[in-house]
């Protein structure tokens, strides 16, 4: 699995909805964790300026060591945000991983 870095310079990014643990075993409720430990989450992005209309909402995946509190409609940054390629039981797509979301920087006027 190639990761390919993504150039978030000129975009923005709103939440567009609330976090949720990304599920190992639906279950146990086990939350699948990355190889420092710590627990995995998915957050649904809108990315800004879009050009593509027809599905602008991204789902990014990010680890956290607890529960993160990110309401919706606020401006994050995913810190080193990458795409890759996945295929599984003859499905495919692409997915959104990063190392942090944060706050997004307010740009002076």
């Amino acid at each position: 699995m190639r990761n390919i870095p993504v150039d978030t310079s000129a975009l923005s990014f709103t939440v567009a909805g609330e976090p949720e643990p990304k599920i190992v075993d639906r279950a146990t409720g086990e939350v699948k964790r990355d190889a420092e430990g710590r627990d995995l989450y998915t957050i649904p992005l809108l990315p800004k300026p879009n050009d593509d209309r027809r599905n602008p909402v991204i789902v990014v995946t990010f680890p956290s060591i607890d529960f993160p509190q990110i309401p919706e409609g606020v401006q994050v940054r995913p810190v080193g945000l990458v795409t890759f390629f996945w295929q599984m039981n003859n499905r495919s797509g692409m997915g959104f991983r990063c190392e942090a979301i944060r706050p997004a920087e307010v740009k002076s006027a």
